[in-house]
């Protein structure tokens, strides 16, 4: 077994996402020495929040997805084993663990938590914003995952094919990892055995304060220790994933133009039914290859994949993204500033897609751009400066409903009203 060495940074702080692209991104494993983007406190109260459903039993095809392992077996119905609002604090939640499995070892995972709480959201979304700006933004969804184990180890990412890097902050703890390169074929049985050294598994660990990455082409065994709680980022790498994403839209594309009939396409089969001619399968698989190619040359797949490529590269490949806040009553007496992004894409020849925080919506083009013109990067302003900007009456009832939309969706704050939560 080879141990990785690892170049870590002096001292604690943010990431120098510049020399990380050069050095590490798609190239080598690598432990960084870096200022987490959320607070232990701050995981605890998501982790409770996200797992509030489950307790009475699993959920499927639900986001958050919380599971639960213990032993050797994942647990289907883990109850009063997830944390609950009686937890005041983390540690409370593990003692009570402990005493429950009898120092059983464990492991909660919760996957896509951060749809929950905008602030923990746009903190890690601002955390890793320097990253895809050196090498590339995302175009399919970031999986989040909250890993909360001890005298656990997890060989899941092990047993298939790798198709995500990852990027693992440890918050508490220590996590011991066991790679192997995929391109050396698939690995042996034992590398789940931290114990067992072999040859071409690389290992390297990390303890609270550190940043775990390895590219997309390594399996990984995972050892949890010392009540460890780490915040996982997926990035999806393989080449085949935006094939598939391109394949379920197209799917939806010609099942809408099929009128969305939701009955099995049989074709007909029995005696003197042909391959081909009139009745038989060809004429039909033909019809569906026609619909195929009309949705391929047509202009509504283009406009959703803009629409799709603005959403994630607003949200940093964040999604699911959480809901809207509240809004609050408009005037032109309000004054606002803009506090987040505004991904400005074009649409056709007399609209602009508008994507913030993951949201998407369309303004005539001249609008736009005396509307992002009005609202400056950041300055103060007043609503009726944006309304004669635009050249409309002061309360201008298409500006209010705007400017409360772009509220709602955490793009500008009022700035009388800066106790407004913004979860």
């Amino acid at each position: 077994m080879t141990t990785l060495i690892h170049e870590v940074s002096q001292a604690s702080g943010d990431v120098d996402w510049a020399l990380f692209g050069q050095r590490y991104w798609e190239r080598q494993p690598a432990r960084l020495c870096v200022r987490p983007p959320v607070g232990l406190d701050q995981i605890h109260a998501l982790t409770v929040q996200s797992c509030a459903p489950f307790r009475a039993g699993t959920r499927f095809w639900v986001m958050p997805d919380v599971r639960f392992l213990a032993g050797d077996g994942w647990l289907r119905a883990p109850g009063e084993r997830l944390p609950d609002t009686t937890d005041r604090t983390l540690d409370d939640y593990l003692d009570r663990l402990d005493a429950d499995l009898s120092e059983q070892g464990y492991l909660l995972t919760v996957r896509q938590p951060l749809l929950l709480d905008y602030t923990l959201w746009s903190a890690v979304r601002d955390a890793i914003r320097g990253l895809w700006q050196e090498v590339g933004w995302p175009n399919l969804p970031v999986v989040a995952e909250v890993l909360i184990g001890d005298r656990f180890t997890q060989h899941v990412g092990a047993t298939e094919a790798p198709t995500h890097a990852a990027l693992t902050w440890v918050l508490r703890g220590r996590m011991d990892v066991r790679l192997w390169d995929e391109r050396r074929g698939p690995p042996p049985a034992a590398i789940a055995d931290p114990d067992r050294d072999l040859d071409g598994v690389r290992a390297m660990s990390a303890d609270a304060g550190e940043l775990l990455y390895w590219p997309g082409d390594q399996r990984h065994v995972d050892t949890y220790r010392e009540r460890c709680v780490a915040l996982r980022l997926r990035v999806p790498t393989d080449r085949r994933l935006p094939f598939t994403e391109l394949r379920d839209l197209l799917a939806d594309l010609v099942h809408g133009r099929q009128g969305n009939d939701e009955t099995v396409p049989y074709f007909p089969f029995g005696p003197g039914s042909r391959v081909d001619g009139q009745g038989g399968v060809l004429p039909h698989l033909s019809a569906l290859g026609d619909e195929l190619r009309t949705v391929v040359d047509g202009e509504q797949l283009r406009r959703m994949l803009r629409v799709r490529w603005a959403a994630l590269r607003s949200a940093a490949g964040l999604e699911p993204i959480p809901v809207p806040r509240e809004g609050v009553p408009m005037t032109p007496q309000s004054r606002i500033h803009r506090s987040g992004e505004i991904v400005r894409m074009p649409e056709g020849p007399g609209h602009e897609v508008w994507a913030i925080n993951g949201n998407v919506f369309t303004l005539p083009r001249a609008a736009s751009e005396r509307v992002f013109a009005a609202l400056r990067d950041g300055e103060e302003t007043g609503v009726a400066d944006v309304c004669r900007a635009i050249g409309v009456a002061d309360d201008d009832e298409n500006v209010l409903a705007l400017l409360d939309k772009l509220y709602r969706l955490r793009g500008i704050e009022v700035v009388e009203m800066n106790e407004v939560p913004t979860r």
